[in-house]
């Protein structure tokens, strides 16, 4: 509304409705009716019309404006969504590795709670809509359920529940499983293109 263009149309259309206006009371009016108060009345409505168009028009531009402006924060606030859920899959594919490693060197109560922390995030990237909308990615449950088992069965073996040791080579295959997952559906997430 502040725009110098707009203003100068108002400005004209203003001034061309007022002549207009001026140009319909001398005509349409008899000469005894053309006072004061009736020129006054004539010109008041004239100005109040013109008001109401003008106040309609700022109305109609702002509710332009709040919406281009709910979209904008909208997407704002999808890519945000995006940035933080590549940053948590990448970060689980790290914790998956640190696992591996813990792994390797038997520190068996390590790598159950990095498992713990992973699930959570794994969790998080199944519910989150970005993830399912923009990857295509439905589930990843497969996977998700073979680390809930590992989490138990290693559980159970450091809580004295279970005698046997866990198979670690299986578990090392399943982590590279859901490793390689995690790492497709953030190569997906990283090259979505976002409109300006």
């Amino acid at each position: 509304m502040h725009n110098p263009l707009y203003r100068n149309k108002t400005r004209s259309i203003f001034i061309i409705g007022l002549l207009l206006v001026g140009l319909l009371y001398v005509e349409f009016f008899d000469p005894k009716d053309q006072n004061i108060i009736n020129g006054i009345t004539v010109f008041g409505t004239y100005l109040s019309l013109f008001g109401i168009i003008i106040s309609y028009l700022q109305i109609k531009s702002v509710s332009s404006i709040n919406l281009e402006t709910k979209l904008v924060i909208e997407k704002s606030l999808q890519r945000m969504n995006q940035l933080a859920l590549v940053a948590d899959l990448s970060k689980a594919t790290m914790m998956i590795r640190e696992i591996q490693e813990q792994f390797e060197h038997a520190n068996y109560r390590i790598a159950l709670a990095r498992m713990k922390d992973l699930k959570v995030i794994l969790i998080q990237t199944k519910h989150s809509e970005i993830c399912i909308l923009k990857t295509g990615l439905i589930s990843f449950n497969k996977e998700l359920e073979e680390l809930f088992t590992d989490i138990i069965n290693l559980n159970d073996y450091i809580s004295g529940t279970k005698k046997k040791q866990p198979n670690t080579s299986k578990i090392n295959k399943n982590l590279e499983i859901l490793s390689t997952t995690l790492t497709e559906i953030e190569s997906k997430l990283k090259n979505i293109k976002h409109d300006s």
